[in-house]
């Protein structure tokens, strides 16, 4: 049985975020992105947002193979300003926290920056190669945060879940 009698306020929301977040991932569907005798990877979204259908053809990561993933989604909000957090952990454990800019408002080279609200978007990256990757077999999980203008609200939000069954060494 929890207890909850004695908890300052900050470890009660701490509380509540954490049972929150447990019946969001755990009502979620999860969506297949690859699937294989060598590697599992389910996406699905964090946050109420329009879920989008992403793909990743070859359904292989390999050291220097060519990959083409696309995404088609509806954002929520204008797309002046893109910013991005990912997340990766192992098995629980954090292994990276980034943050980039995708769209700075000033000569951006992505084709979606200064999308509409609405608009149908058809990202593509054809021939990404897969360079320097070192992944040992296990399970990740990646957070991936997507954030617009200089508030930075949530534009949308994904979990991806790998199950690699192999080490990939350079």
């Amino acid at each position: 049985m929890l207890i909850l009698q004695g908890l300052t306020a900050s470890e009660m929301f701490k509380v509540l975020l954490f049972l929150l977040g447990f019946v969001t991932v755990c009502t979620s569907k999860k969506h297949v992105l690859c699937n294989t005798p060598r590697i599992e990877a389910f996406y699905e979204k964090c946050d109420d947002s329009y879920t989008p259908v992403i793909r990743m053809e070859p359904c292989e990561i390999y050291m220097n193979t060519y990959a083409n993933f696309s995404m088609t989604m509806i954002p929520r909000m204008d797309i002046d300003r893109l910013y991005s957090r990912v997340q990766i952990s192992k098995e629980s454990i954090t292994v990276s926290d980034r943050r980039y800019v995708l769209c700075s408002g000033y000569e951006d080279e992505y084709d979606f920056c200064g999308a509409l609200k609405g608009e149908t978007l058809n990202i593509s990256y054809q021939d990404f190669r897969f360079l320097k990757v070192q992944l040992i077999k296990g399970l990740y999980t990646i957070n991936i945060f997507l954030f617009v203008g200089e508030k930075e609200d949530l534009l949308a939000c994904f979990v991806v879940t790998v199950n690699l069954k192999f080490s990939i060494m350079s």
